[in-house]
């Protein structure tokens, strides 16, 4: 590349644009790097958008104070923090490479229009309208919006949001059950300070107070966790394949029982699996992998596996089935494909904020195949020869 042919970049959009800027992050190598230290040297690119869109592109992640957490973590759709508007008509804000016969294709996406559920996933939650928390199996609230967030670290004022609700109060504990319906996430504080992200699909039984020797929650989906430290009290998320107890740390645990797949992800701390055939520990950056009879433990990424919670999706060498399983799942949506096209290995960044039309336009432009929308599914499918 030569320097002086160069067009200067001066937005995030233009980088992300750019097939040398994509290419040279991805794989680079001693002249790539060498020509972008000198356009930062001198000061013919902006050293923060160069670095934010390097961030957007491999999903590095920056560096966050403590108070930023919180803010993120308690945000609500609408309410306390408002989403950022979109400043032009074309904004690219996805990007994803996929792998076909001898080429990688990028492409990035618009936003749109969203589709309605899909028949064959809404058998992962019996009710796709709302949000639900049921109390002691009869006492049921619904909660609208597709973001909310729970408290009950305080017994005495449970908060939905920013306000609070009326729950029946015994000295015992009560059980509560949440349902998160696809295309909906929800955030939920349990009584000892825990932290949890429950994500599209999935559902989580927890107690109104834990006992004194004893945490314990049941979970069917998928939820990040960040757990209070308490030596006495060992925490553990009990899944129809397995148990992981942990005295504080952060993880993230994908278990939807109707998955052939499940997986435990360890960001912080350290955990015991014991599952029906073994036990196994993880430390940070390691994650546990069952699939079937088979069960393993290898050293990941973390960020693979933990972005959604985030609001992007990050992935590599995955078969395009799977991406758009998750998708669905994320969107509530259906995305029907030819079986041809299902197997295509896919690595690459998602802004799950965007539009889920326009990355599936993105998707057939890129792959050469054609996108239509028909009774609130989406279809992908090769192109009549």
């Amino acid at each position: 590349m030569n320097v002086n042919n160069y067009h200067f970049h001066t937005t995030v959009t233009e980088f992300l644009s750019d097939e040398f800027f994509i290419s040279s992050m991805l794989d680079p190598t001693a002249e790539s790097d060498l020509f972008w230290q000198h356009l930062l040297a001198e000061g013919k690119i902006s050293e923060a958008t160069f670095l934010d869109a390097r961030q957007k592109l491999l999903g590095e992640p920056k560096p966050m104070d403590p108070l930023r957490k919180v803010e993120l973590f308690m945000r609500i759709r609408d309410a306390q923090v408002a989403r950022p508007k979109i400043r032009h008509l074309y904004r690219y804000a996805a990007a994803i490479v996929l792998a076909t016969v001898g080429a990688s294709l990028w492409f990035y996406f618009q936003r749109t229009a969203i589709s309605d559920n899909s028949e064959a996933l809404l058998a992962a939650t019996e009710d796709s309208t709302g949000i639900r928390l049921v109390t002691n199996g009869d006492q049921t609230l619904q909660i609208s919006g597709k973001e909310a967030v729970l408290d009950f670290s305080n017994a005495e004022n449970v908060k939905l949001n920013t306000q609070t609700i009326e729950l029946s109060k015994k000295e015992e504990a009560i059980q509560h059950e949440v349902h998160v319906p696809l295309g909906k996430r929800m955030s939920l504080v349990l009584h000892d300070g825990t932290k949890l992200w429950v994500n599209a699909g999935s559902s989580i039984q927890f107690p109104s107070h834990f006992s004194d020797n004893k945490r314990e929650v049941r979970v069917n989906g998928e939820v990040y966790a960040d757990v209070t430290k308490d030596p006495k009290k060992p925490f553990v998320f009990h899944t129809k394949e397995f148990d992981v107890q942990v005295l504080g740390t952060s993880l993230n645990i994908h278990a939807y029982e109707q998955d052939a797949k499940h997986q435990v992800t360890l960001v912080e701390g350290s955990v015991r699996m014991k599952s029906k055939t073994g036990e196994y520990m993880l430390s940070p950056d390691q994650a546990y992998f069952k699939s079937g009879q088979v069960e393993q433990v290898k050293k990941v990424d973390v960020t693979f596996f933990t972005s959604w919670k985030d609001g992007f999706y990050r992935f590599k060498d995955q078969p395009l089935q799977d991406v758009i399983h998750n998708l669905e799942r994320y969107y509530g949506a259906s995305i029907a494909y030819e079986p041809k096209i299902s197997t295509l290995k896919c690595s690459g960044y998602l802004d799950l904020q965007e539009d889920l039309q326009a990355v599936l336009r993105g998707v057939a432009f890129s792959m050469d195949i054609q996108l239509k929308k028909e009774n609130n599914t989406y279809k992908l499918y090769q192109k009549p020869m």
